[in-house]
């Protein structure tokens, strides 16, 4: 939780090397700059944002247990439900909205797309039920519930990307493929080395960690209005053209679920200590890394950071695209994952 701060001049003595760190989390794994979106259920609220499956009975939901509480989950589904399962997990500060052409592979899969749990639509949680050890959780619920004897493939961008490949490590036999479509760095040292290409000191970034850090999430529905208008200034540049940025259709942010996640990367002293990476080395199948030609996270730094890391893992690359790639460059993501994935013809 985040102490409200009545002193502007006292967060900006507060920022830091933690601040600049939870900043460059908090924009490069969602992109900036949400546009307007209109209801996609039939409830209404007068509210800051639309309403959740907990709060609009017509949103299509179903139950998920994690860390003891049983909420409910938006999802989306898409194919013939004997064909196997292509689960679609999107990243932080976002929802299923951006990902919904993945119901392209419904020709050869059972697409699943879902909000994550205090995500998009999906019903809102308390702070320990964001854990890593919870997402991993909730992934391996979800897989059970679409496909409970036979193997998925996976599919995580940003955040859930990281979350997919932990899920990998820790349930090999749930997934027979992954899709890491630009984690971030899964282990702090990697991290400061794309911390030093995003000049982390900007007065923009110092500015958005001062708001964020003056926000008191008492209530989600003010906090996720918040930082979806954070987010409208595009301050990072993860673009191929930072002023032309390419659409990023959203319902409804997580807020919460972000800072939960900034904040458990770095130490009291505001510096990266972690390491998502155990068991990765162990995982026994195919993985396929996406990255873009733009991003700081993107081709280059799965490349360098994130292949070694598996056993069998290629790269992708997705020409004159930045972090936003499914928006930006659908046709040739799309070519390149039907290339690789299994049920659509590949040998891998």
């Amino acid at each position: 939780m985040i102490e409200r701060k009545r002193d502007a001049s006292t967060a900006v003595r507060r920022i830091g090397a933690a601040g600049r760190a939870l900043a460059f989390l908090m924009f490069a794994l969602a992109g900036a700059a949400f546009p307007a979106c209109a209801m996609p259920g039939s409830g209404s609220t007068a509210g800051l944002v639309p309403p959740t499956a907990a709060e609009d009975p017509n949103l299509p939901s179903f139950p998920i247990t994690v860390a003891g509480r049983t909420r409910l989950v938006h999802y989306r589904s898409y194919g013939d439900a004997a064909n196997p399962v292509l689960l679609v997990a999107p990243g932080s500060l976002s929802d299923i909205r951006a990902y919904l052409p993945f119901r392209a592979f419904a020709d050869k899969y059972r697409v699943v797309l879902w909000d994550l749990r205090g995500n998009g639509l999906s019903e809102r949680v308390s702070a320990p039920e964001l854990s890593f050890d919870s997402m991993v959780e909730e992934m391996h619920q979800v897989k059970l519930r679409f496909s409970p004897s036979a193997p998925v493939t996976l599919v995580g961008h940003s955040w859930s990307a990281a979350f997919a490949a932990m899920y990998g490590a820790k349930y090999p036999a749930d997934t027979e493929q992954l899709v890491l479509m630009e984690p971030p760095g899964l282990k702090s040292e990697y991290m400061a080395a794309a911390q030093q290409i995003l000049r982390l000191t900007s007065v923009e970034y110092c500015d958005m960690n001062v708001f964020q850090e003056s926000l008191a999430p008492t209530d989600n529905e003010r906090l996720d209005f918040a930082m979806l208008a954070m987010l409208n200034s595009g301050v990072r540049d993860f673009f191929v053209d930072v002023n032309r940025r390419p659409d990023w259709p959203v319902w409804r942010v997580g807020g919460l679920a972000l800072i939960v996640w900034e904040r458990s990367l770095v130490n009291a002293s505001g510096v990266w200590e972690y390491d998502l990476t155990a068991g990765l080395g162990n995982y026994p199948n195919q993985v396929l890394l996406v990255g873009s030609s733009h991003s700081p996270i993107g081709y280059a730094f799965q490349e360098t950071y994130a292949k070694p890391l598996f056993k069998s893992a290629s790269v992708l690359r997705i020409e004159q695209s930045g972090h936003r790639m499914i928006t930006e460059q659908w046709a040739e993501l799309e070519s390149g994952l039907r290339a690789w994935l299994k049920h659509c013809g590949s040998a891998s």
